[in-house]
């Protein structure tokens, strides 16, 4: 290094731009805030209505596989219908007889909630982001008025549906043509865009109670809000029927309202969008017209609990990071955790019934082989595997996404002016998320206890294997902390979040399919063995380990020999 002060030069080899490149095709930038958004959208559309249309062909190519006669498809719903908790979360089954049906039956629910958390994530920070981005005088130096900047950010988010709606619909019409074996297992296309249209129109009210609230409460305060809404009212909704509790505020939940719209399995009821529609507009009015008339940054203090690492056990960017996403990772745990402490509660009950019932054993063995249903213990993990893992690691890589938008925001500069080297801070701070995660397993692990004490069963077992997924979600933090610290910096959120989806599809396929184990095998959670049956895979542990801590030293290693993002 010269005697010049400054930082080390980047030891990466950077491809340069031609000098006449630039002469031949002048940069333009978007010409609206429009444009800009929705430019900045392209990566989540692609991986969401990719991720979401894989589980659509998975569907398509299992049940040509599985289930290839109405016989058999009525079957599977049959004994799926013995185990009331199980069949509830898949709502009811209408026009199973068709490919759509059982599509639209076994995937509504997931791609509702997706495009949830997804309008949760995007509505609740997109104004918040540019604040802090430091490009919101940028923005409000142009001739629009602060209404309007909002309803282009809104229209953002919309257009991303949109296209992620007419995405899936296109692989839907590709999967009846692939994978019909009836009469009636051809999709149409208007059918799958108008089924998707309504889920999406699901998910973007929890993702309009953020947008609303964010202007009051933060955009973090406002996103753990929203998403309590929206899995309370999936919950109330399934479980109506079930809890008596639950039936005297049905109609609360707006997943009720369009129970019969179900184009994909021949059920319209386009008069049920009507109030959902309605009051998507009238949250983002709330929030748009708080936006204009509160000042930038005044939010109304929520009540927090005294957690640790304010006082003790993290020190410097370790706690920082902590203290900046534990409430979420909190609030998380909760959401994460009942549906647990539901399916643990109602564990005895759902034993005999899948071993009683052909069709039963036949769909978890297709979807979920190698686990042992035939225990309380074999349920949890079915639980876990179609939920818990999944669920555990998008949260993680919500908080991944927190940590990167230090340097996308401009941030890391301020905090690296201290004295602290670059590698210390990612490496500390990435040790602050593993405590977030830490924390959001201690309360998933605690309330599945709760449940498992609850049903007369050993708590213990389930506690600690809930820890394997806490420990998978902190790999894929892992992963996340090295693809920034080499300079992946806009897809440092996203790469965990996408092998968590990739993971899971790649498992859930794999097992309809039947596929060699080696091929399966390449989903990591494959190798996680049954925690909540006590049974461990310890060298997938300790892939779990190495990834978790291999990456923060690989991170930190990085982010030491390369540039900041500009």
């Amino acid at each position: 290094m010269s005697g010049r002060t400054g930082l080390p030069i980047a030891r990466f080899p950077i491809w340069h731009r031609p000098a006449g490149r630039d002469q031949r095709w002048p940069q333009r930038g978007p010409r609206s805030i429009f444009a800009k958004g929705l430019r900045d959208c392209r990566r989540a559309i692609i991986a969401v209505g990719a991720g979401l249309g894989a589980t659509v062909l998975a569907v398509g190519a299992s049940t040509a596989a599985n289930y290839p006669t109405i016989a058999s498809r009525q079957q599977q719903v049959v004994g799926l219908e013995q185990i009331p908790w199980m069949s509830a979360l898949f709502g009811a089954p209408i026009g199973i007889d068709r490919l759509g049906g059982l599509i639209s039956w076994r995937d509504g629910i997931l791609i509702a909630m997706t495009f949830g958390l997804w309008s949760i994530i995007a509505l609740s920070g997109t104004l918040a982001g540019e604040i802090r981005a430091g490009s919101f005088e940028v923005l409000t130096g142009v001739p629009l008025s602060r209404r309007r900047i909002a309803r282009q950010k809104i229209a953002v988010h919309l257009a991303s549906l949109g296209v992620t709606v007419l995405l899936m619909a296109v692989i839907a019409w590709l999967t009846g043509l692939a994978y019909a074996t009836l009469p009636g297992d051809a999709i149409a296309f208007l059918d799958a865009t108008a089924e998707f249209a309504g889920l999406a129109l699901l998910g973007l009210v929890a993702g309009a109670i953020a947008f609303a609230l964010a202007p009051y409460v933060g955009p973090a305060a406002a996103a753990s809000l929203a998403a309590v809404a929206l899995f309370a009212a999936y919950l109330v909704d399934v479980y109506a029927s079930l809890v008596p509790a639950f039936s005297s505020i049905e109609g609360l939940s707006w997943f009720s309202w369009t129970a019969d719209q179900r184009p994909l399995a021949g059920s319209w009821n386009v008069a049920s969008l009507v109030p959902v529609v309605g009051l998507i507009v009238a949250l983002l009015s709330i929030g748009v017209d708080a936006f204009e008339r509160r000042d930038l940054g005044s939010t109304v203090p929520l009540p927090r609990l005294a957690l640790p690492g304010r006082r003790f056990l993290l020190r410097g960017p370790a706690r920082q990071a902590f203290l900046g996403s534990r409430t979420m990772a909190l609030v998380w745990g909760v959401v994460i955790g009942v549906p647990m402490a539901l399916f643990a509660i109602s564990g005895p009950d759902l034993v005999d019934p899948i071993k009683a019932d052909p069709g039963s054993a036949r769909f978890v063995e297709q979807f979920f082989g190698g686990i042992d249903y035939a225990t309380v213990g074999g349920v949890l993990q079915l639980a876990f595997v179609w939920f818990g893992y999944l669920a555990m690691a998008l949260v993680a890589a919500t908080l991944m996404n927190g940590l990167a938008s230090d340097e996308l925001d401009r941030r890391l500069d301020l905090l690296l002016s201290t004295p602290v080297s670059r590698a210390r801070w990612l490496i500390a701070s990435g040790a602050g998320l593993y405590a977030s995660i830490a924390l959001l397993t201690l309360a998933v692990a605690v309330i599945t206890a709760l449940g498992v004490t609850g049903s007369g069963r050993d708590p213990v077992g389930p506690f600690v294997g809930v820890w394997v997924g806490g420990l998978y979600a902190a790999a894929l933090v892992g992963v996340g902390v090295a693809a920034l610290g080499l300079g992946v910096v806009e897809l440092a959120g996203a790469v965990p979040a996408g092998l968590a989806i990739a993971f899971y599809v790649w498992d859930v396929v794999g097992s309809s399919l039947r596929l060699p184990s080696e091929v399966v095998g390449l989903s990591v959670t494959h190798h996680l063995g049954q925690p909540m049956a006590g049974v461990y895979d310890w060298p997938g542990i300790l892939l779990l380990v190495a990834l978790a801590a291999g990456g923060l030293l690989v991170g930190g290693w990085g982010l030491q020999r390369r540039d900041l993002a500009s």
